[in-house]
């Protein structure tokens, strides 16, 4: 059988979402493969749904083959690909997922790589802190020279945040889409799902174009953000939310599982909160933190350290905390001229009260309170 056929009939077992599924693995090898499983009767492939205790899947073949050649026209035209389990593209790590999908849609640069997935994920309601929390994160590996592919599903708040930050400092970075490749949600971000695929990351989807976008399947996409990754971060969370269902498939998978922990009255980071009391997620508070569930160590970055004898008097720094205490984040050069304190008097106060956790960098060269 040619590979255009073999590739229209992956693409065929897409338009049953149920059979899109590892679990089904076993019946579709004993059928000898993908061509075997089309070319199987109906009585033989129900005979191995029985032997394998897997609950019968409806067999339309024909309507998903004619369905498939409508998908392949699609995918030609706007470069989307698909690989299948077996695939050498097919990330590494969610083949070994009992539910992974067998067939995913990809848009960008798939290939085989040796580098550790890290995902971040985290509220849509993102606070400023957590958001420039992950963005510290982001450059500091960067700094100790590390390069870890940044996996996340490009929603609003965490998600988003996540991408854009490893786009900042030159990483590569995946979104994985709970909808086919035909469409973008949120529609805001299609600008920023482009630059990822020009970046040399890629969006990743189980769904064909065909499939309904339903809230369900954002929840789905869940389990392949985790399947993928060496290690998920939860930057930010409510006990409820996408981001908790990841961290619990990550930690059913054996991945490593990092949480940001919050004050106890902040709704937003009740469920970091409990997922560390519940010895389900490694309290992240530093960077180093992050490197030791990734099993790097920590390597000296290229900052050059400020003597600490060179910063100003407590007066300034209560002046500075006051200012972004009182009317919010400011760009250094506005705390400059509210806070009356030179730019290269200022600079090294800011060093200082960051370090301390004061305060928090934010991106834009902006500043918050901590």
């Amino acid at each position: 059988m040619n590979e255009e056929n073999t590739l229209l009939l992956h693409v065929a077992i897409t338009s049953s979402l149920k059979l899109n599924n590892r679990v089904y693995l076993p019946v579709i090898e004993g059928c000898g493969g993908v061509e075997g499983f089309f070319r199987e009767t109906e009585r033989g492939i129900r005979a191995l749904y029985a032997e394998h205790g897997v609950d019968p899947v409806n067999l339309a073949r024909e309507d998903w083959t004619r369905q498939a050649a409508r998908e392949l026209a699609f995918m030609q035209r706007e470069g989307v690909r698909c690989s299948y389990i077996d695939s050498p593209r097919y990330p590494r790590l969610l083949k070994h997922c009992a539910d992974a999908p067998l067939v995913i849609f990809h848009k960008g640069t798939l290939e085989p790589t040796d580098a550790k997935m890290l995902a971040i994920v985290g509220t849509r309601k993102a606070s400023e802190r957590c958001k420039a929390r992950v963005e510290l994160f982001v450059k500091q590996i960067v700094e100790m020279h590390y390069a870890p592919v940044v996996v996340s599903g490009l929603a609003y708040g965490i998600d988003v945040s996540a991408h854009q930050s490893a786009m900042r400092h030159d990483l590569v970075t995946w979104a994985v889409l709970g909808h086919g490749l035909h469409t973008l949600y949120p529609a805001p971000h299609r600008s920023i799902a482009e630059k990822i695929i020009a970046a040399g990351g890629c969006l990743i989807s189980e769904y064909p174009s065909s499939a309904p976008i339903l809230p369900a399947n954002f929840l789905q996409r869940n389990r392949i953000i985790a399947g993928i990754s060496e290690a998920v971060l939860v930057a930010e969370s409510a006990v409820r939310g996408g981001a908790m269902s990841t961290a619990r498939q990550a930690f059913s998978y054996n991945r490593g599982v990092m949480a940001i922990p919050g004050r106890p009255d902040d709704h937003l980071s009740s469920g970091c909160n409990m997922l560390i009391k519940g010895n389900i997620a490694h309290l992240v508070e530093e960077t180093a933190d992050v490197l030791h569930v990734l099993g790097w160590e920590e390597r000296a970055s290229r900052q050059v350290a400020v003597p600490l004898d060179l910063f100003t008097e407590p007066e300034r720094e209560e002046r500075v905390k006051t200012i972004l205490r009182e009317q919010g984040d400011q760009h250094v050069d506005q705390l400059c001229l509210l806070a009356a304190i030179p730019l290269p008097e200022l600079t090294p106060l800011l060093l200082k009260l960051e370090l301390e956790g004061s305060i928090v960098p934010l991106p834009g060269n902006r500043y918050a309170l901590s």
